[in-house]
């Protein structure tokens, strides 16, 4: 098999694989697995303030049927702007106002990335191309041509931080997303509740 014929049938199978695929993971400290988490405040890290409210009310409920008393971000702090990047001082002005409110734990909700991959379609074109007639001198690849699609990939994560420890800046707990050419971004945040769910299934 020549390596044209052999990275065709390996991009074929990786696009037959990532077509609307979803994956989740979780990680989770020592600190998290030993506690019991009574409140917690919901955070979308978002500009579009619909989708913030909207996901902020679905996060809560489910953390409700955890027995976890869900704060919304959007109610409590309704005056905070989205940002791309928050200086220092505000981190530290938003951590105390939390304090003030009785506030030790905060669950973000935001997209760590988009990419977006050309990939060659599963098609009977792709299959044909790969086969090459018998030659006894070098293969002209540049002649060869491969239907392609775009695959878009979502990675989406949830972290839980205790910011009554203030010696380590990490989080205590993630549930992390990946969703490829997901069917609706309905479908991908359903996923993403439920694996928000599940990453408190522990808590008692």
């Amino acid at each position: 098999m020549n390596k044209i014929t052999l990275l065709l049938l390996i991009a074929i199978v990786t696009t037959s694989c990532s077509s609307s695929k979803m994956t989740s993971s979780q990680w989770l400290s020592d600190d998290f697995k030993n506690q019991k988490i009574d409140r917690i405040l919901v955070f979308a890290n978002t500009e579009d303030s619909k989708l913030q409210k909207d996901f902020e009310n679905e996060a809560s409920l489910v953390l409700m049927q955890r027995g976890i008393s869900a704060l919304k971000m959007h109610n409590l702090f309704p005056n905070l702007e989205y940002k791309k990047t928050h200086s220092q001082d505000e981190i530290k002005q938003f951590v105390l106002e939390c304090k003030h409110r009785n506030i030790d734990k905060v669950l973000f909700a935001s997209q760590k990335s988009v990419s977006v991959d050309t990939v060659l379609k599963k098609s009977l074109h792709n299959y044909m191309n790969s086969l090459e007639p018998l030659k006894l001198g070098p293969i002209d690849e540049e002649n060869l041509t491969y239907d392609t699609k775009e695959v878009i990939t979502y990675t989406i994560q949830a972290a839980v931080y205790d910011i009554a420890v203030t010696t380590e800046d990490k989080p205590i707990a993630t549930t992390t997303v990946k969703g490829s050419n997901p069917k609706s971004k309905t479908e991908l945040k359903a996923r993403f509740l439920k694996a928000i769910s599940k990453l408190f299934k522990n808590n008692r």
